[in-house]
């Protein structure tokens, strides 16, 4: 057996997979509830479920050390024991360096476990806002009394889970006050200003800008910039530009989106392992912060052709056929599915919803429990009128492994855009063609087309 590391970043669930002599081994990891923020103040849980990935059949008796640090922070570190590969940990807020452990002994190797299996834990751990290292180091399983030596080798799984942070301020412009939120679902928020002159919201996180600790992990920044819908100066323009370090971002992986929070625009910021590795050697390793910069574009509204959903780190290419989109007519929407942590095609059956809303946010066409197969998709759609729209698709579930995943939920946003007069402009353009030749001929004129 060769010792094996799985390593995910930045996300409140995962699965992370080993080998073990041939044998395909499992481990799903979860925060519950699943989007956790330093304001919200409910009990914490993580959930872990061990399991063989080839068969889902869950792996018995299995004794693991968790290590959680955040930083350099050591939070605690100590032995559970699952009998049937399940085990919750509720943590309950605690002081800092303390770690405290309620539940009961196993008396084979004195590991944490409970008959309910649930273990309360006393300790800071998910109580404020960050990145959490959570690596669990399997001891043994299959057999309680037999540890990991005869298997030569060790097995760890290493997840990065995060706490979301919100940062509040009250700005001013036209002698006005609007309250602003800013989320990172990454790690602490500081240096929060905005620019009046500019109409620019800006502010930072700390970052290890170092390309090698992301090679081999999941990884995705989500940053949230919350705006009431009453600052009509900032979001009446439903397109924007942000920067990173004073870099200009991708425009599709700015999404505006009006429909999550009641009387609220948010703009959504996603950066992945890709953004990271073009960004790093302009910006360098010695940079300790993500600085982010967002301000109203005049860029004219198209319809989309890559959309990025909000949660789960999916990209969802968009091909219409034909490109011009005609409103009265039927238009093919391809739908080619890629998985943004990896950066690569999905190449496994994903499940999706899928919705077109008007101006007004009502739904004008909903298609629910679609499936692409092989990660690809063709949906007939039948657009009413010329208009600007906002397509919605958001992931269910997955394929992965052989295994149905419903770990990575999230929904994608976009425009769609069916220009005014559409096909009729094209036939009038036509039949004035046709007249101009036809009367040319008759006059004996003659032209050229160049």
């Amino acid at each position: 057996m060769i010792p094996f590391e799985a390593h995910g970043d930045g996300f409140s669930s995962e699965n992370v997979y080993a080998s073990v002599n041939g044998r395909k081994m499992a481990m799903f990891i979860k925060i519950n509830p699943p989007i956790l923020t330093s304001e919200n103040l409910t009990d914490r849980y993580v959930q872990f479920r061990f399991y063989d990935a080839n068969t889902n059949s869950s792996i018995k008796n299995v004794s693991f050390f968790l290590n959680v640090t955040k930083g350099d922070q050591k939070l605690g570190h100590d032995l559970f024991y699952t009998e049937d590969g399940f085990m919750t940990i509720k943590f309950q807020p605690g002081e800092e360096g303390k770690w405290l452990v309620y539940g009961e002994r196993f008396p084979i190797n004195d590991a944490w476990y409970s008959q309910t299996d649930q273990v309360n834990v006393v300790s800071p751990i998910l109580s404020q806002g960050g990145l959490y290292h959570f690596n669990m180091d399997l001891l043994s399983f299959d057999y309680p009394n037999e540890n990991l030596p005869p298997y030569n080798g060790t097995v760890m799984f290493d997840s990065y889970l995060s706490v979301g942070d919100f940062g509040s301020t009250a700005i001013n412009y036209n002698a006005k006050s609007y309250n602003t939120t800013i989320v990172s679902y990454y790690d602490k928020i500081s240096n929060i200003n905005f620019d009046s002159s500019k109409l620019r919201f800006s502010w930072s996180m700390p970052f290890d800008w170092d390309q090698s600790r992301y090679q081999d992990r999941k990884f995705l920044v989500h940053e949230e910039l919350r705006i009431p819908d009453s600052f009509k100066e900032f979001v009446n323009t439903p397109t924007f530009s942000a920067t990173i370090n004073g870099n200009p971002m991708n425009p599709n992986k700015i999404v505006f989106d009006t429909y999550s929070i009641e009387n609220t625009a948010i703009v959504h910021l996603f950066v992945y392992k890709d953004d990271v590795k073009k960004l790093s050697s302009a910006i360098g390793v010695n940079t300790n912060t993500m600085d982010f910069a967002v301000s109203p574009s005049q860029t004219n509204i198209t319809t989309s052709s890559d959309i990025f959903s909000d949660f789960g780190g999916w990209e969802i290419k968009l091909g219409w056929s034909p490109q011009t989109l005609s409103g009265g007519a039927i238009n093919n929407l391809k739908l080619s599915f890629y998985d943004q942590l990896t950066g690569q095609p999905v190449q496994s059956d994903v499940n999706y919803d899928l919705k077109i809303l008007d101006a007004r946010g009502d739904t004008i066409i909903s298609k629910s429990n679609l499936v692409a197969r092989g990660g690809t998709d063709i949906q007939s759609i039948n657009m009413p009128s010329n208009g600007i729209y906002v397509i919605h698709v958001s992931v269910k579930s997955f394929i992965n492994n052989d295994i149905l995943d419903t770990s990575r939920p999230g929904t994608a946003r976009g425009n769609i855009v069916i220009p005014e007069f559409g096909v009729i402009v094209t036939w009038v353009l036509a039949v004035a063609l046709v007249s101009i030749i036809a009367v040319s001929a008759r006059s004996g004129l003659r032209f050229s087309l160049k």
